[in-house]
């Protein structure tokens, strides 16, 4: 996997063809990766979308779950949390 400062991509003239070898590329800013670019093909792009879309919600929803398990709520916690959202929204308990 190849990475690319986001300060070059604008001097990178090769950069569709980095791509195109690659596949993807990770964007970074001061180091630190911030971004992924991929190759799609124009005919899929919702496609793809959707599937990245799909991939970072599964990534967030493993992330909570482990979190979930170094720090436990009991459950009369979340209720109580639900009831104060309904309460701040305007809705029935």
């Amino acid at each position: 996997m190849n990475y690319i400062a986001i300060k070059d991509l604008k001097k990178t003239k090769d950069l569709h063809i980095s791509l195109a070898k690659e596949h993807e590329l990770v964007l970074t800013r001061n180091g630190t990766p911030c971004a992924l670019m991929i190759e799609i093909k124009p005919d899929s792009l919702e496609q793809s979308l959707m599937a990245v879309r799909r991939a970072l919600f599964a990534s967030t929803i493993s992330s909570v779950r482990e979190k979930s398990v170094q720090y436990p709520i009991k459950e009369e916690e979340i209720s109580q949390e639900i009831k104060q959202s309904r309460k701040e929204r305007g809705l029935r308990s």
